[in-house]
């Protein structure tokens, strides 16, 4: 009776023991970043044979919203069409869409660096003017126009800042906290990215960064406790590998920030609900995020609804984060502050975001569309999920 009992349990124990490995398989657990979803970060640089082809290859890798690549592109000879997929939305998280607009702005800068270092020019650059409206459909909307000739040209910054492109990827752990960033080197990224109509500043004095980290993690905990938001957001959070490799896009586990242990336990337990994971973002945002950032940063313009303008502080972000990455520097947005101005302007209600922001920057006249953070990586982000090229490719 005892030997029987020791196989019964020992039968147990080696089906409880299989299921968990087969669990932890299916979840990737032991797996971070492998699979199709990873595939197309291997696809830049492109074969110059692609041509224009190569270039989208490129602006798919952009930085974007929450990684809902909310881009489509039109391919011709001669050029290729942007285009905003409304679809593809973070409902009141983007009441506007201005974060869209950002993104889709981000997925041209990549697109113009790769043609140029691909021996493109442009000779033709028509965007779509208009305000940003609340709610607007959900069909696609061209963005922009951009028209290629074949020059062989190109200039060494581009170079460099494109072989930074299959690098880049948003680091949402601890920065080393002790290592603080010269202004020379703030200087050195912002250069790459100066337009007129974008406004950079930093946040560095120690006192003034905890105020504006304070201001970060209180609009985190307003996101968290407004119910729509966080339904929002948690739509575009993905937990399995199966799910991750089929969808394609969205915030992983592994990109979340969080430790090794609680990116194990995510994987392996059933997937939380939207207030377990609030908890869990809010607590990485005060903890971790905010406590170790040895500088902020925003990006301030006339009128963040401005189409246009909102199409060129994306692009600025992303060369922004190119130019960092190239410096072996980490970068994160923080957006929640604008996100909570955003939900303000939706509900017809009082804000006091753009006022508290605008103490920082000191420029009047200008208002914020963009908050990040800045520094040196403790640990190297992993990649996100991006859909394949003909996911991304209009007739």
């Amino acid at each position: 009776m005892t030997t029987r009992r020791w196989v019964l349990g020992g039968g147990v124990a080696a089906a409880a023991v299989a299921g968990l490995g087969y669990r932890a398989w299916e979840r990737g657990v032991f797996s971070s970043g492998e699979g199709p979803a990873y595939a197309p970060w291997a696809e830049w640089p492109a074969p110059a044979a692609e041509g224009l082809k190569g270039a989208v290859r490129a602006a798919v890798l952009a930085a974007n919203a929450h990684d809902t690549q909310p881009w489509l592109f039109g391919l011709h000879a001669d050029g290729v069409d942007v285009y905003a997929d409304r679809a593809r939305n973070l409902g009141t998280f983007d009441p506007f869409r201005r974060e869209m607009q950002l993104s889709v702005g981000a997925a041209i800068a990549n697109l113009l660096m790769a043609a140029s270092v691909s021996g493109y020019s442009v000779n033709r650059y028509e965007v779509t003017a208009g305000r940003l409206a609340l709610s607007p459909p959900d069909a696609a909307m061209l963005v922009t126009r951009i028209g290629f000739v074949r020059t062989g040209q190109t200039t060494p910054r581009l170079q460099l800042l494109a072989a930074s492109i299959p690098r880049r990827h948003t680091n949402r752990f601890a920065y080393d906290p002790g290592r603080r960033i010269a202004r020379v080197v703030l200087d050195a990224i912002i250069s790459p990215a100066q337009q007129q109509n974008v406004a950079v500043a930093f946040i560095t004095d120690p006192g003034a960064r905890k105020e504006f980290g304070s201001l970060i993690v209180e609009a985190t905990q307003r996101i968290i406790d407004d119910r729509d938001m966080s339904n929002d957001s948690a739509r575009w959070f993905r937990a399995g590998l199966d799910e991750v490799n089929e969808r394609r896009d969205g915030i992983t586990v592994d990109a979340s920030g969080a430790s090794p242990v609680m990116r194990m336990a995510a994987k392996m337990l059933p997937d939380l609900g939207a207030s377990s994971a609030d908890s869990a973002w809010l607590s990485m945002t005060r903890d971790t995020q905010v406590a170790t950032a040895p500088v902020f940063g925003m990006l301030l313009v006339k009128d963040r609804f401005d189409m246009a303008t909102a199409l060129t502080a994306g692009q600025c972000w992303q060369l922004m984060h190119l130019s960092a990455t190239s410096l072996k520097l980490a970068a994160q947005p923080m957006n929640q502050p604008v996100e909570c101005m955003d939900r303000n302007a939706m509900l017809g209600r009082r804000d006091v975001y753009a006022g508290e922001l605008a103490k920082f920057a000191k420029l009047p006249g200008w208002e914020p569309t963009f908050v990040f953070r800045l520094g040196v990586p403790m640990e190297e982000a992993p990649a996100s999920p991006r859909r394949p090229l003909a996911d991304v490719l209009r007739a």
